[in-house]
């Protein structure tokens, strides 16, 4: 049995390593990428909120790497089962039968609840075939290492196995770890240090994604679909939608997993199509209700009609800060709804489809609030946690409140126990965060503990009631504590 794990592990390793290289050839999404949104449907909402608020971005990265660990562990009891068989019984070509029961267990079950279809032939009719190849190199290299006759010639066989995980473990790092890395050390908002700045430079805007591989979506073969309850369905081409009348405007985009004081939120100059203006051209029925939006990753988001009818500019963009959508923002085109958490907004777009009713998206089948409206945010973004400071001290940072705007931010320097009014620059845009500065003069030596606050545009002050990101966006008085030199 031993002996079968191991063979099972080595020749999975192996497999694992050749998925990852055929996903680059081929385009077939690997295991772990397959099973993580089933994975997730499973998890209760409240224990998938608190993971997020708890790891952030390092969460994707433990799944990811926990899914392939899970993948290699199934294929090493796999390799148990065989030897356990092979020692009862003689049964010719065994390893090829492991290898065809792991290719109906993916091509039959797994991929079809992941929505991948029978067969996976949703992602493309070459699926089936690859991972019959796949779980081939499994099958021989399975028998190879669980060999038991230890003679010299077996033993040679059994080494070449070995040799290949050893290729194959050094293949996995160097295909995952690098994107690791990126993901939890390397992600662009983690570069901004300071204040921010007014528009947020394409290199630092924040980027949050469901997925362990984005899509890479050519515009050459891309087409955005306006279908469902229209009376003139719409195709456009990349080269269509940028010749309909442009409309530009300064927004601010934040994750619903954004924590109190969190980076992931940036604000960014976005050309593109006012929905309006397509649904006009697709002359939207009466018996619409809803909009859903649809992407090349399956993600799936909707909005009810009315959010329209109140004026909001919500935009199918693909330019950010005057220069196409970057890959990791959604190119071609994604959607972007002001005033909204980045969740309601899907990058990749693929169609938009009028319906009765609104749907439930990603974000909502785990739990969290279908309207996604943005909660009233203030930060500090200087002096840095922990500073020492010295003399009269400017504190900076921003506070934003969607389409509501803001009326007022106000600082204190003694853990709240009094407050003074920051000085506010003009937004941008009505549908940006604002830059507040204030002067804090002859602040006494010692530890204090300074706290910011916001108030909307409609006079509602901020929530000082501390709470995670799940169900619908945290909330509570961002604080930092500094120490005063003499």
């Amino acid at each position: 049995m031993r002996r079968g794990a191991q063979a099972g592990a080595v020749a999975g390793t192996t497999t694992a390593a050749a998925m990852y290289l055929a996903a680059l050839v081929t385009g077939i999404r690997p295991l772990p990428d397959v099973l993580s949104e089933p994975v997730l449907a499973l998890m209760p909402g409240p224990v998938f909120g608190f993971l997020i608020d708890r790891l952030q971005h390092l969460g994707k990265v433990l799944e990811e790497a926990g899914l392939l660990l899970a993948m290699i562990a199934a294929l090493a009891v796999l390799g148990m089962a065989y030897t356990a068989v092979a020692a009862r019984r003689r049964i010719p070509q065994l390893g090829l039968v492991a290898g065809a029961l792991a290719w109906a267990v993916t091509c039959l079950v797994v991929l079809p609840l992941s929505g991948d279809g029978w067969l996976g032939l949703n992602e493309g009719v070459t699926t089936p075939l690859v991972w019959a190849l796949l779980y081939l190199i499994y099958a021989v290299l399975l028998e190879a290492a669980a060999t038991p006759d230890p003679t010299s010639v077996d033993m040679g066989r059994r080494r070449i196995p070995l040799a290949l995980a050893g290729i194959g473990v050094l293949v996995l790092g160097v295909r995952l770890v690098p994107g690791w890395y990126r993901t939890v050390l390397g992600a662009p908002e983690n570069a901004v240090a300071g204040p921010a700045p007014e528009l947020t430079p394409t290199a630092d805007f924040y980027v949050v994604s469901k997925n362990f591989s984005d899509p890479q979506v050519s515009s050459a073969g891309w087409n955005l679909q306006v279908i469902g309850q229209v009376d003139s369905p719409l195709r456009l081409s990349y080269a269509d939608l940028r010749g309909l009348p442009p409309h530009t405007q300064f927004t601010t985009l934040e994750c619903v997993s954004n924590n109190v004081g969190g980076p992931q939120i940036s604000t960014g100059q976005f050309t593109g199509v006012l929905l309006r203006d397509l649904l006009a051209m697709a002359r939207i029925r009466p018996a619409a209700q809803a909009l859903v939006f649809r992407a090349r990753d399956g993600y799936e988001e909707s909005i009810p009609l009315s959010l329209l009818a109140d004026g909001l500019e919500v935009l199918v963009a693909y330019d950010l800060n005057g220069a196409p959508l970057p890959s990791a923002h959604g190119y071609p085109a994604r959607i972007l709804i002001p005033g909204h958490y980045g969740m309601k907004g899907p990058k990749w777009l693929d169609s938009i489809e009028a319906t009765p009713r609104v749907l439930d998206g990603y974000w909502e089948n785990q739990g969290w609030n279908r309207d996604a409206v943005v909660k009233t945010m203030s930060r500090i973004d200087a002096p840095e946690d922990g500073a020492i400071v010295r003399g009269s001290t400017t504190v900076a940072g921003i506070a934003f409140a969607g389409v509501r705007g803001i009326q007022r931010v106000e600082i204190s320097t003694n853990g709240g126990q009094s407050w003074a009014d920051a000085e506010l620059k003009p937004p941008l845009s009505p549908l940006t965060w604002t830059l507040w500065t204030y002067t804090w003069s002859s602040p006494p030596t010692g530890q204090h503990t300074l706290q910011v606050r916001a108030t909307d545009g409609g006079g509602h002050l901020q929530s000082a009631d501390g709470r995670p990101s799940y169900p619908d966006g945290s909330s509570g008085y961002h604080g930092i504590r500094v120490n005063v030199g003499g």
